[in-house]
Formats: structure tokens, sequence, C-alpha cells
């Protein structure tokens, strides 16, 4: 999957486009107003992959980046399970500096608890575990604890769809007991558009905290990247005359030197950059 982000000069990444700069300034926002159900929503190509990941380094707190593309369910415990186990490092690291301030109770007993411990009561307790790990957050002092889940593959003809919702709607019910944590979640509209249908107490709350990505790159967009990338005028006039192009195909085309037919772009020209 091509991605958004370019090597920055100093540490960590830079996002390509003002526009998703934009949608990510809006995102920073509604964290720090306390939005608690974010969710960035785009068709397929449109960089909500990227942009969720252009979050660590740049939020506040501590961020936790989990991908569902590789998950077979996608209920609550399948859920969880995979934040904790795509982020098991960072939690080990939460878990030493619980052992150091002495913590009691509950909290105790994580920060106590093996890997294989953590990941079966993150997949058998979903709420219970996270609950856990935002009330460490919270000890600690590093609050907030931003939790991004890529379910941006997902389509509404898929049949683990509704548990999907389910989950999403079961994160909501319970988001006071975890006031310290921030879900931010990627979608496709046909997603929303169930949603809207089958779930109207949800999807009036992803409304409130919706980042609407553009379908298509901007001339001001396009204009950035061809720049990063190192082309002229001539180059650029090729692009454009391809028409409207999604993000990931216009990277694609700068990684591939203008190879449309992997980039998934129909045209019947041939197009190169020399």
């Amino acid at each position: 999957m091509q991605r958004l982000l370019v090597p920055s000069r100093g540490s960590g990444v830079r996002l390509l486009g003002p526009s998703w700069r934009a949608a990510r300034d809006k995102i920073l926002s509604m964290i720090h107003e306390d939005y608690q159900l974010i969710a960035i929503i785009g068709r397929a190509g449109a960089g909500k992959t990227t942009l969720l990941l252009s979050l660590e380094g740049v939020v506040d707190g501590v961020f936790m980046y989990a991908d569902m593309t590789e998950t077979r369910d996608r209920d609550l415990s399948a859920i969880v399970h995979t934040v904790f186990t795509d982020n098991i490092r960072r939690i080990q690291e939460i878990q030493e500096r619980l052992r150091r301030v002495g913590v009691k109770g509950l909290l105790r007993a994580f920060a106590k608890a093996g890997v294989d411990e953590v990941l079966e009561s993150a997949g058998l307790r979903p709420m219970e575990t996270l609950k856990l790990l935002n009330d460490a957050v919270e000890l600690l002092g590093m609050t907030p604890l931003v939790v991004g889940i890529d379910e941006g593959l997902l389509s509404q003809d898929d049949s683990r769809t509704m548990d999907f919702i389910n989950a999403v709607h079961a994160l909501r019910n319970n988001m006071q007991a975890i006031p310290s944590t921030k879900v931010i979640i990627t979608l496709l509209p046909d997603v929303v558009n169930l949603i809207s249908k089958v779930d109207t107490p949800l999807f009036d709350i992803l409304r409130l905290g919706a980042i609407m990505l553009p379908d298509y790159v901007t001339p001001e967009d396009l204009k950035e990247v061809a720049q990063e990338y190192g082309l002229g005028g001539t180059e650029l006039s090729k692009i454009e005359a391809l028409g409207p192009l999604t993000m990931r195909q216009l990277i694609c085309l700068m990684n591939t030197k203008m190879d449309v037919i992997k980039c998934g772009i129909d045209t019947a020209g041939e197009i190169s950059i020399e």
C-alpha cells in the first residue's frame, strides 16, 4: 500500500498535501476538545491509513495503532486483542513504569502480568483490559491514550461488518469508563451509510466526530507532491492530463515512474517520466 508520507529532515515523517494536513489538524483539535470517538471516512486510496499513521509522534499522550487487515474476526474481543498485540512493546513499557511507581490493586496485577496473560485478557475481557490500560495511562500522567483502529478495507458487503459496527457501539457505550481514551477508526463511505440505516444512535455520534477525506487530490496537493519528488513542469502536465487521481494513485505514480497500469489508472496513452 502506498503511503502519503515522506521522511522529514528531522525525525519522524511529514504528511504530504495541504488537504491531508488540514484533516490531521482537525483530528488533533478534536482530541484536544475531548472527542472520544473520531471517524476518518474516505474512499479506497484516499489516504485513511496514512493519515492515521501520521499521528504517531504528533499527538500528545500515548498513540497505539491497530492494523485490522490481517485479523480474521471483527468483534470487540478481536479489536482490543489486535490493539494490544500490535502495541505489546509499548504496553510492556507502561507495565514497567507501573512497577517502578509501586501501584496496588488491579493495576498491580496488570503491571506484573506476562505478555501471554495480557493478550489473553484482552481477548477474553476486552473492555476490562482496555480500562486497565486507560487507568494506567492516567495514573502515569501520560494521557490521552489515542487508539487508532485501521478498518478502512471493510465494506458493507463483508459478513463481518455488523460485528464491527456492534463493537464500535460497545466501545461508545463504555467510554465513560475510559475517559482518557480516544478511539479513531477508519471507515469506507458505504459502511457509514450502512451504520446510518442499522444503528442510528451510533451514526449520530460518528457524525459529530467525522473527518471526510477528499476523493481526489487538489491542484495544491498535486503541486506539493510533485515538488517533493522533484518533478518539473512537463512531468506535472502529464500527470494533470490523467484526470482526477486519488492520493494513493498519485504517490504510486511517483514511485513507479508513471506506471499507470500498476497504479490502477485507466488511460489509453503511454506516459512515462524520463
